[in-house]
């Protein structure tokens, strides 16, 4: 049974290489211009080996590395608080426990990010790279024992992806290579004989081997039994013994495949790079001969009679040409003058440069230093820029952070590291992401600034008539405008401490206006007021508001005032 699911296991990999050997080749072409450390899709490379003989001009490179570290910026910065959970239902966000308890657990999954040196952070600008030069990038996320988690971006060279029924990724076949040494320490006696042989004599020789995720499917009875409860099964394949050396599963798609755009009809994305690509190989070509026409202007061929003439010329800086004019003072050697217009070249491949930062969104991460612009400007101008790239922004949400969040919180929930939950869940609780980052920010801000703008266009109204602010819920105002703008949820109070200090303000100033209405007579309850809580609890609250009524009533009819009412 192991070796035919094995041998069924490759056949379909090997299908599914097939089927994207025409996409591979134009990855090859983008990466050799682009990202040249990522060109291995149709041909292997050693290690240290330079990949850069295509390149003429390093625009595309640098302009792919701005827009990832952007991205990165925008979307996962370390720096910032780009995420929160909350509960699907407002009233449970407005619960003290509730909120508590979702900021403990928003911390807590951003300390598990921030874990093992950051180790997320630095993966997921590798992922960023290969999103905007080749359209998909491949994320893992794996479970360690202790409920810790290990970070990855794998190589779209080795993966090999599926989709479901519903246009979503649920398979991915990773084909990599390891030393017999790491197969047997990773799996040991369960290897097959070559790699087994070889730990002895080659531990350093590499073995293909296959990693496969794919939904569970219903099996023979009593297979895997440990692991039935897992959504997603998961097996390592020797490719050369065609045997399966581990098997088990996964409680969510251990694989996060983010794409850019999925206008074709591939299974994988598109990208900035591949909309550059004319340019880019333009550019490239300009570069080139332009160095060559710059070679040229600087050291010219030179113009002889015949090839006998110009033997012994030495055209070295401070050489001495003899013969090279004749008796009668007449240049006998010339350098060849084309007439060429360098500055026009130069001009020519300035404008594909600026096409294809701006296929990068060039203006959008450098707009910061477009002079001779106000804070209003600058904010609109990223606000505007930011919704144009809103569908990618939002496709990175929904296929990478998404699924990700889900499985880290996933994790942390099974390693019982979650605190307990809260009685108003009646359960586990049905959560939800609200995403605060840099970009999330300023494409919510319209909301936050419509707000600003309703009230202000109201101050003349209400001027005339005061009493149309009665008409504004100035607690839902501002919490909106707060969370338009990203401002942290500690900001504002709870709905009931509001409600609590409002109403112990309103006791307060009751309580000032009936001492000033009593007069001299009410010593006896100012001494009482102003011993706050304390009088507050010795007499009760009945007793207090009784009290306070005998007192009204005393001062309307000019009566004394005695201590029982």
């Amino acid at each position: 049974m192991s070796n035919t699911l094995a041998t069924a296991l490759i056949a379909r990999q090997e299908r599914l290489a097939a089927e994207r050997g025409t996409i591979e080749s134009h990855w090859q072409e983008i990466a050799e211009l682009v990202a040249p450390m990522r060109a291995e899709f149709t041909l292997r490379r050693m290690a240290g080996d330079k990949r850069q003989q295509r390149i003429y001009d390093g625009t595309p490179g640098l302009a792919a590395e701005n827009l990832a570290a952007g991205i990165w910026g925008m979307v996962t910065n370390s720096a910032n608080e780009w995420f929160r959970i909350e509960a699907r239902e407002d009233r449970i966000n407005a619960d003290p426990a509730a909120q508590r308890w979702l900021e403990d657990v928003s911390r807590l999954m951003r300390q598990a990010f921030a874990a093992g040196g950051q180790r997320f952070y630095a993966r997921a600008v590798d992922l960023y790279a290969d999103l905007v030069t080749f359209g998909t990038g491949i994320f893992y996320v794996e479970e360690k024992a202790d409920g810790g988690a290990h970070f990855a971006c794998r190589h779209l060279a080795e993966c090999y992806i599926a989709e479901n029924e519903r246009d979503e990724i649920d398979t991915v076949y990773r084909r990599f290579e390891w030393t017999a040494r790491q197969a047997h320490l990773q799996w040991g006696d369960k290897c097959s004989e070559a790699v087994c042989r070889a730990v002895e004599r080659e531990p350093e020789r590499k073995f293909a081997f296959l990693h496969v995720v794919r939904p569970r499917e219903t099996g023979p009875a009593g297979r895997d039994r440990m692991q039935l409860d897992k959504a997603f099964e998961s097996f390592h394949v020797d490719v050369e013994g065609r045997c399966i050396v581990a098997e088990g599963g996964y409680y969510e798609f251990p694989f996060q495949v983010p794409r850019w755009s999925t206008r074709s009809r591939s299974v994988y994305g598109d990208s900035p790079a591949m909309l550059a690509l004319p340019d880019i190989k333009m550019l490239n070509a300009m570069a080139k001969t332009t160095i060559v026409a710059a070679q040229k202007a600087a050291d010219p061929p030179i113009l002889a009679p015949d090839e006998t003439a110009v033997r012994g010329i030495r055209t070295a800086p401070g050489g001495i040409i003899y013969g090279g004019i004749d008796d009668n003072g007449r240049v006998r050697y010339q350098p060849l003058v084309t007439g060429a217009n360098i500055g026009l070249t130069l001009e020519m491949a300035e404008q594909r440069r600026q096409a294809i930062r701006e296929a990068f969104h060039w203006s959008l991460l450098l707009m910061v230093a477009q002079p001779n612009q106000t804070a209003t400007e600058v904010l609109a101008r990223q606000e505007e820029k930011l919704r144009l790239m809103g569908p990618h922004l939002g496709r990175i949400q929904s296929e990478f952070l998404d699924p990700l969040l889900d499985r880290l919180f996933g994790m942390l929930v099974r390693a019982g590291r979650v605190p307990p939950i809260p009685p108003i869940f009646a359960d586990l609780p049905e959560l939800k992401i609200e995403y605060v980052s840099p970009a999330a920010r300023a494409q919510r801000a319209a909301e936050g600034q419509a707000i600003v703008q309703a009230l202000q266009a109201l101050m003349p109204l209400g001027a005339i008539k005061p009493e149309l602010y009665e008409a504004i819920d100035v607690d839902a105002a501002a919490r909106a405008i707060a969370s338009a703008f990203g401002a942290p949820s500690s900001l504002l109070k709870p709905a009931d401490e509001v409600a609590a200090a409002r109403e112990a303000n309103a006791q307060q100033t009751m309580m000032q206006g009936l001492l000033g209405a009593a007069g001299p007579a009410t010593g006896a309850l100012k001494n009482l007021a102003q011993a706050g809580k304390a009088g507050q609890e010795l007499l009760g609250g009945e007793g207090l508001a009784a009290m306070i009524g005998n007192l009204a009533g005393n001062a309307a009819t000019s009566e004394p005032v005695t201590p029982n009412g």
